[in-house]
């Protein structure tokens, strides 16, 4: 269980973060040949209790269709697609009380894979 400076901490050893702030950090996460995957990873407040939210832009609304969008949630082990702004994002969050180092890493690489395909499905190129 490790303490929210602790995961940052974690994250800051195996990774090169791009934004290093006290409530987020984000990487560019490298995935199949040169494409890249942005993950912003924030601690929020939710039921009284510290979360870890992982959150990957996927691309801009009117790229994708909303049904589209709902019916590719049913697809998903890990995450959901939401629309926040002008873009679909990939989101999964977990308690930060629970979690383990596997708990960060699986959905680090997940989301960033997830998100990726989504991102090469909908757009034109390695937008985010």
């Amino acid at each position: 269980m490790p303490t929210w400076d602790e995961l940052r901490e974690y994250a800051r050893d195996k990774y090169k973060l791009q934004d290093d702030e006290p409530g987020y950090f984000s990487l560019v996460f490298r995935v199949e040949s040169e494409r890249t995957q942005l993950i912003t990873v924030r601690r929020v407040t939710a039921f009284d209790s510290d979360w870890i939210e992982f959150r990957s832009p996927v691309c801009r609304e009117g790229q994708m269709d909303a049904k589209h969008a709902l019916r590719q949630n049913a697809t998903f082990a890990v995450g959901a697609l939401a629309l926040d702004g002008a873009k679909y994002y990939l989101l999964y969050s977990i308690p930060l009380a629970t979690m383990q180092t596997e708990e960060f890493e699986l959905p680090l690489h997940v989301l960033a894979r997830t998100a990726d395909s989504l991102e090469g499905t909908f757009t034109t190129g390695d937008e985010f």
